[in-house]
């Protein structure tokens, strides 16, 4: 089985000792579990038509058995890239709001490639759009959960801080500051794990908050995760996740979650072994309590249960059959209906 796998290089190239972010995981992921896997870097500012030629043509030249696209911009999944003769396995992880999401997952289907999420609660959110734009439920192939637990279980280390999170430096979805923001008047002792960002709008927002102390910049992953194993509770500052990656990390720590939740709805509860390893809040208040309350979890608890649920065999099987499906389903005749981008 050979993979084509086109890289975003938004954060830089494809570094397997850098992830950046919960998609750049993602994709270290599939190089870490199939044997034969071949990246192409893609820089997203390059013409449309450039990037998909670039792709299509480097699938080819590799005899590639499917090509796995993990970003919605156009470059990667819009419909100049549907032509391509080998099948095309779209994953979409995140929220996007634009309504030409929806057309575009629409034209993937048509051309007989597959549209996969990463849990219902994407998937409903998605209908719930479509259903305010007065259009047809997005149809799916189905789910592959965004990570996996792997290796040895680590140790339970002691604890140093009592909150902390991990983000990418961004004032508009991760907001990694906001725990610094909601905690600057108590004194549990927080940890807030970022980037050194690059994009203007990143850069004023790390401006505006490089005065907190307790802040660790481009840590290593392995870094990240010794670091993360020695705090009480993990926030999760992102209200609008798609699965949550470093939910999953904190709980294979024994870490608890406190998530960021609007309406009390977080799509990380369903990573949770039991009820009890989480609690859904919405202001400083809320976070305050939640610390206190996971005083005197049972960590050990977390952590076996989080390993039982979330074991990688599991996640490869899913994703192998997920690979099957594709290429037995771009063997269908097509639709030749098309939407706009």
């Amino acid at each position: 089985m050979r993979i084509a796998l086109p890289y975003n290089t938004h954060f830089g190239q494809y570094d397997a000792n850098r992830i950046v972010g919960g998609v750049e995981k993602f994709c270290n992921q599939i190089v870490e579990t199939f044997d034969d896997v071949q990246i192409i870097n893609i820089d997203n500012n390059d013409p449309i038509k450039d990037n998909t030629t670039k792709i299509k043509n480097f699938a080819r030249d590799i005899d590639a058995d499917i090509i796995i696209s993990n970003w919605h911009q156009a470059s990667f999944s819009g419909s100049k890239i549907l032509d391509s003769e080998i099948p095309i396995m779209f994953v979409n992880h995140g929220h996007h709001q634009v309504g030409s999401i929806l057309n575009m997952m629409r034209n993937i289907n048509k051309k007989k490639h597959s549209v996969y999420m990463v849990s219902k609660s994407q998937h409903e959110w998605y209908n719930a759009m479509a259903k305010r734009l007065k259009t047809d439920d997005v149809v799916v192939d189905g789910y592959i959960n965004s990570s996996y637990v792997k290796g040895d279980k680590p140790e339970l280390s002691d604890i140093e801080y009592d909150c902390t999170t991990i983000g990418r430096c961004d004032p508009v979805e991760k907001r990694p500051f906001l725990l610094k923001q909601w905690l600057r008047d108590t004194n549990f002792k927080s940890l807030v794990m970022t980037n050194t960002p690059t994009a203007e709008n990143e850069l004023k927002y790390l401006e505006k908050n490089k005065h907190w102390d307790g802040v660790l910049y481009d840590l290593n992953h392995t870094a990240v995760m010794e670091t993360l194993a020695k705090s009480r509770t993990y926030f999760s500052t992102c209200p609008m996740e798609s699965w949550g990656i470093t939910a999953l990390e904190a709980l294979s720590h024994g870490v608890p979650l406190i998530l960021n939740s609007k309406n009390s709805r977080h799509a990380s509860t369903d990573i949770c072994a039991s009820d009890t390893h989480y609690k859904l809040i919405s202001d400083k208040s809320e976070l305050i309590e939640a610390i206190d309350l996971f005083d005197h979890i049972d960590r050990r608890e977390i952590q076996d249960m989080t390993w039982e649920k979330h074991q990688y065999d599991n996640w490869k099987r899913v994703f192998s059959n997920a690979i099957d499906q594709s290429i037995e389903k771009h063997k269908q005749p097509s639709l030749e209906i098309f939407y706009e981008d």
